[in-house]
Order: C-alpha cells, then sequence, then structure tokens
C-alpha cells in the first residue's frame, strides 16, 4: 500500500480518481500488492477474495482484540505530598547532608519534576510549615530548617 501511494503521490499513476471496472481495481490492487500481475491471482474474483481474506479478517480480529489497558495513572502533586508528610519527610531529613531546598524535597522526596508550578509551591510550603519546618535563607540559597 505504501508504495501504492507513494507512486499516486509522485504522479506516476494517471488520474487515480477515474472509475475503474472491477478488472481494473482488481488488476490494479493486484499490482501493488502482490507485486507484478503475472505473479497475482488468475481471476479478478479470486484477487478481490484474497483481499477480503487477508484485509477484512485482520480488520476483524483487530476490532475483536481488547482494548490497550489504559497507562496507570501516576499520583498527583498533591497524594504524593499527603502521603509524605510529615512521617516520611522526618525519616528522610535524617539521611540528607546538607541544606534541605525545596528542590530537594520535590525531586528526591516527592520524585515530582522540577520546577513546580506556584500553586505547587505554596502547597509545599504549607505542609513544610505544618510538619514544623521554616524556610530560611542565605545570600544564595533559601531552605527549611526543623524547628525544636
Amino acid at each position: 500500500m505504501g508504495r501504492a501511494w507513494a507512486e499516486i503521490e509522485a504522479g506516476r499513476v494517471a488520474a487515480p480518481e477515474t472509475e475503474l471496472t472491477l478488472r481494473e481495481h482488481a488488476e490494479f490492487l493486484a499490482e501493488h500488492l502482490f507485486g507484478t500481475l503475472p505473479k497475482t491471482p488468475a481471476t479478478p474474483d479470486e484477487r478481490i477474495s484474497v483481499i477480503v481474506e487477508d484485509f477484512y479478517s485482520a480488520r476483524e480480529e483487530q476490532e475483536r482484540a481488547p482494548p490497550p489497558p489504559l497507562p496507570q495513572q501516576l499520583p498527583t502533586f498533591e497524594e504524593r505530598l499527603d502521603a509524605r508528610m510529615p512521617e516520611v519527610l522526618e525519616v528522610w531529613a535524617t539521611s540528607q547532608k546538607g541544606h534541605i531546598t525545596s528542590r530537594l524535597v520535590v525531586e528526591d522526596l516527592l520524585h515530582y519534576q522540577w520546577p513546580i508550578s506556584t500553586i505547587h509551591q505554596r502547597a509545599l510550603g504549607r505542609a513544610m510549615r505544618q510538619a514544623g519546618w521554616t524556610l530560611q535563607r542565605t545570600a544564595k540559597k533559601r531552605f527549611w530548617v526543623k524547628n525544636d
């Protein structure tokens, strides 16, 4: 079929829109789908039966096949946040060396892609404060510190 369309698009097939007889249709399909005419089935009926058996049966099998499974829905940012605050955060924070930044929390603890939207930043800040953390900063960096 690809070869037939390539020939039609290249203009090597004259006037593909013209009305063809059944034999001409069969010959056209036989030439382009099955190779040269001498190798194809002898009569137009045989050619059409080959097309019907090969192509329509394949289409029917596709229609009968069960639909592909839906991709598993990944948890949303809020679901991840709810699942990991504050208990998992405390355990995770003890294993960290250096400052705990919002980006580190999002990428390493929540396994979510940085940067996050403003809404997610607000939700993260609220969850961190509720878990007992305070946002501090130096001249170069903002980081979270656990309230004692």
